[in-house]
């Protein structure tokens, strides 16, 4: 997709490569943060079971090839020179490869559940808590050590032919530069990374019995890599000079757009799942585990975090199921702005794939209550809106209580098109929201980091400003309807835990 701007021979451009569940966007940048050109590929995981999930690694190194070669032409025709490419992508799936940069199994997506007996070992030899304090996670199966510790336990061959374990970003990096390395960001949600040193936690290693070889070398998010290899060049028409910037996880380069670089700021993006993030100077800790710390796509800093398993997943299957084939997400829109505040009882616990904050429950699963005969379809396409504003409040609040009083979350992703869920979500949080006109702030989040790295601006706060100009838009919450949700909270909690102590979940 071309996008017209002026064109100065001034410029810095770079591609950004944005790695996400179901999709791929590489991106042409200037450094005023415009964008020239975007190539899409999408690919999906395959859903085996209630709990397994996975896809072929060379499902994204292919993508990755298309649409940097769409991009190069592009750029080519144009007389646009490419510095570097930015890279971003989802976080916490595991890839073994051989030396030669071949996975040998497919890719243990993040959504995998399969490791839960794994987790519940892992508590025999290192307690949840001393986990949480070395690492800033949970032992939970949505992070990368108990998929690790699964491969080593049911294909035994396959740990020991391993060179690297890698993430998706870390995985495009070897393909594209030779460079087995990760970065902060997402070495953070592996459970194997100290979150004080940020460096391999020696302890954890031992104690779970990992090859430390095994592992990529760390660098600071925004690292230039090097460049691309000659083979790479000559399959995407790029040149061999090309750099290659690693800037790390997608949720933390979001945070970058979404101006959650400063106190009292938090962000909501809502893509396949929600995630709600807060900046903090230092690590953060809950005294009850139930949010997870994790290394800042700006070097040095943090982010408090609570991640939603689905959510915009669940408005698309709703889409794809109850007769919506064929048409656009605004026909559903329509239909869950007739139905009015509480969709008319309905209410939705949204967790199809288990819950993570704060929750945490890997067996707990999605569920429609109070269908009556006079349900429509509507009131249910409202109620996975409403639900998902719910369980995202639920998750701002408790970040609040460890780094302060929050008074913006600015929200990002494909939901926040929709306006009403916008409102829902002012409402729910009982907080100002804003949104910025680039609804892809993952991409725009590693470009404004690969700025930085390439020297073009002197700090992140220089780039943003920089680079996102426009004053948002605003959404306020109405006082009447912050009593309604906040009641509506209470209730889907109390069922909840119902369910949860009843034994149905």
């Amino acid at each position: 997709m071309g996008l017209l701007w002026e064109r100065s021979i001034n410029m810095t451009y770079i591609v950004t490569v944005d790695v996400g569940t179901s999709g791929m966007n590489s991106r042409l940048y200037d450094e005023k943060g415009n964008t020239y050109f975007v190539s899409s590929a999408e690919y999906k995981p395959r859903y085996e079971s209630l709990s397994l999930v996975e896809q072929n690694p060379n499902d994204w190194y292919d993508a990755i090839v298309s649409t940097l070669k769409e991009v190069a032409d592009y750029a080519r025709d144009n007389n646009i020179s490419i510095e570097a490419i930015a890279i971003t992508s989802q976080r916490a799936s595991v890839i073994p490869i051989d030396r030669n940069g071949e996975p040998l199994r497919d890719a243990i997506m993040w959504q995998d559940k399969r490791t839960v007996d794994i987790c519940d070992r892992m508590q025999e030899k290192m307690t949840m808590k001393e986990v949480y304090k070395r690492t800033g996670l949970r032992i939970n199966p949505y992070f990368s050590l108990p998929r690790i510790l699964w491969i080593k336990e049911n294909e035994k061959d396959i740990y020991d032919k391993t060179y690297k374990f890698m993430g998706v970003q870390d995985f495009l990096v070897y393909k594209m530069t030779g460079q087995p390395n990760t970065d902060w960001s997402q070495a953070s949600r592996t459970m194997l990374m100290n979150i004080e040193s940020l460096d391999w936690d020696e302890k954890i290693i031992e104690t779970f019995d990992i090859d430390r070889n095994k592992l990529c070398d760390l660098v600071p998010p925004s690292t230039n890599i090097g460049s691309i290899t000659e083979d790479f060049a000559k399959s995407t028409g790029l040149s061999t000079g090309t750099q290659v910037i690693i800037c790390g996880g997608d949720q933390q380069n979001a945070a970058i757009a979404l101006k959650t670089i400063e106190p009292k700021r938090a962000q909501a993006n809502t893509g396949t799942g929600s995630f709600v993030m807060a900046y903090s100077e230092k690590p953060a800790f809950d005294e009850e585990c139930r949010v997870v710390c994790s290394a800042a796509a700006i070097p040095g800093k943090y982010i408090v975090e609570a991640g939603i398993f689905n959510t915009g997943a669940i408005y698309r299957w709703f889409k794809e199921e109850f007769g919506y084939q064929g048409k656009g997400f605004d026909e559903i829109n329509k239909e869950a702005l007739s139905s009015p505040i509480g969709s008319n009882g309905v209410i939705l616990i949204p967790h199809f794939e288990g819950s993570a904050a704060p929750y945490w429950n890997p067996l707990s699963r999605g569920m429609f209550f109070n269908l009556s005969l006079g349900t429509k379809r509507s009131d249910m396409a409202r109620a996975i809106i409403e639900g998902i504003a719910l369980e995202i409040a639920e998750n701002v609040e408790l970040i609040q209580s460890l780094v302060g009083e929050l008074s913006t979350v600015a929200v990002a992703g494909g939901m926040t098109k929709f306006h009403l869920f916008n409102t829902i979500q002012a409402n729910a949080l009982n907080m100002k929201i804003e949104k910025y006109d680039n609804s892809e702030a993952t991409s725009l989040g590693a470009t404004i980091n690969a700025y930085v790295s390439l020297g073009i601006y002197d700090s992140i706060e220089e780039a943003f400003y920089q680079m996102i100009p426009d004053e948002p838009e605003e959404v306020f919450p109405a006082e009447e309807d912050v009593a309604f949700y906040r009641e509506l909270r209470k209730k889907k909690n109390n069922l909840y835990y119902a369910l949860k102590n009843g034994g149905v979940i």
